[in-house]
């Protein structure tokens, strides 16, 4: 009660909003903590959003469904900032770099473009373009924002944006940047910074795709453009696996949790006996996650995906809907869903532990049994664990009988 006290002392306005936080989290002090300092960045955010209107701009800015691309902003020596630091002078329109006479664009052709972010960077872009200036992918990424925008334009006219990923934005100003992108059937498949950041479905046809250009606020731009059989080539968690005589719950450390999209390698097969054991929180405003048991960890081709897991919070009064399924040979199989009181709730710790038996995956939240799913595929072809979704994971382990 003293800790709620201090906190309702020190929120001022919030009195409300954070004891709500409290409750709901169970009184997590480390929760309420972190709803504050979230609240105090976007209070900084919005106080600096509007000093960049002021200064920078004469007009209103105009956030639509178009692609903004001009800024022509520069940190300068003035007498209103004495002992302020002359940067470079650079132009989100500039085209700093253009690949001409791109041939023979099919499925597997990876674009790796690597350079630099300058230290007055708004924005940059990267374009690929068709014969008559229509661009099949317009990928975006605004600094002050942190989101990245990814569209495409047809005869003059741009298209719905897209914003959402689930990896967090991570370009940083001063700092190098290497981003993949793959032409797959379907779509463009981007990978940022050696994480897969999402995908982009084409629009236009790919295979009509001539030229590709760099425009913006970076220097030193090279492309590599090479033929490849997987994607993403990224370094694995590796999923510790421990006896079941050692295996204790513990204390879990909000300063230990995993990079999100969680992909880990499992050196021994998930096989009849063994248990797999996610140990995290619910995020606060939580829609779903997923935990996926597939058979690599690859995002192209796509893997087959033995066990999909999907929680999801729409519902109210501590019903959710636990849907399953499986990804076999290209396709969604038949879903299962099932709607339950479970312990899954905003801002809570849980425990996930999924048991193989003979026959099926037993899906446990905090020792109660909430799904099952009958095998559709061999378990022993298991060998990546994926989770994605609106939840902090700290612990991914298997355990054994021995």
């Amino acid at each position: 009660m003293a800790v709620l006290a201090y906190l309702l002392l020190s929120v001022g306005d919030d009195l409300v909003e954070i004891a709500e936080v409290f409750i709901r989290s169970g009184g997590s002090f480390a929760e309420c903590r972190e709803y504050l300092q979230c609240k105090k960045q976007e209070q900084l955010f919005r106080y600096y959003l509007a000093q960049y209107s002021k200064e920078v701009h004469n007009e209103a800015v105009k956030m639509s469904t178009e692609s903004l691309d001009s800024c022509d902003y520069a940190y300068q020596d003035s007498p209103q900032s004495p002992g302020s630091i002359s940067l470079d002078k650079s132009s989100s329109t500039e085209i700093v770099y253009t690949l001409e006479n791109i041939t023979e664009v099919s499925a597997g052709l990876s674009f790796v473009i690597s350079g630099s972010i300058l230290l007055t960077c708004e924005r940059f872009s990267i374009n690929f373009m068709l014969k008559n200036s229509d661009l099949a992918l317009h990928f975006n990424p605004r600094l002050p924002q942190n989101y990245i925008v990814r569209n495409c334009r047809i005869k003059g006219v741009w298209g719905k944006e897209e914003v959402a990923s689930p990896l967090s934005f991570n370009l940083h100003r001063g700092q190098k940047f290497k981003i993949q992108i793959l032409v797959s059937d379907k779509e463009f498949l981007i990978c940022v910074n050696g994480r897969h950041f999402n995908a982009f479905k084409h629009r236009l046809p790919y295979k009509k795709i001539c030229a590709l250009e760099v425009k913006g606020d970076v220097k030193d731009v090279a492309v590599e453009q090479i033929y490849i059989e997987n994607y993403p080539d990224i370094v694995l968690d590796e999923i510790a696996q421990i006896s079941r005589e050692t295996f204790a719950l513990g204390d879990i450390l909000d300063s230990n949790y995993k990079i999100m999209p969680y992909t880990g390698r499992l050196a021994q097969p998930f096989t009849n006996g063994k248990n797999l054991h996610i140990r995290g929180r619910i995020k606060l405003l939580p829609h779903s996650f997923y935990v996926n048991l597939q058979s690599n960890h690859y995002c192209w081709p796509h893997p087959n995906v033995q066990f999909h897991l999907n929680p999801r919070f729409g519902s109210v009064g501590g019903k959710h809907v636990i849907c399953r399924n499986s990804w076999i040979d290209g396709k969604w199989d038949r879903e299962e869903r099932s709607e339950n009181l479970t312990d899954f709730m905003p801002g809570k710790l849980f425990h996930l532990k999924i048991a193989c038996t003979d026959v099926s995956y037993q899906v446990y939240l905090n020792e109660k049994l909430i799904a099952e799913f009958v095998f559709r595929e061999d378990p022993k072809l298991v060998e990546t664990i994926y989770i994605q979704g609106d939840i902090k994971v700290f612990d991914v382990v298997l355990e054994s009988a021995y």
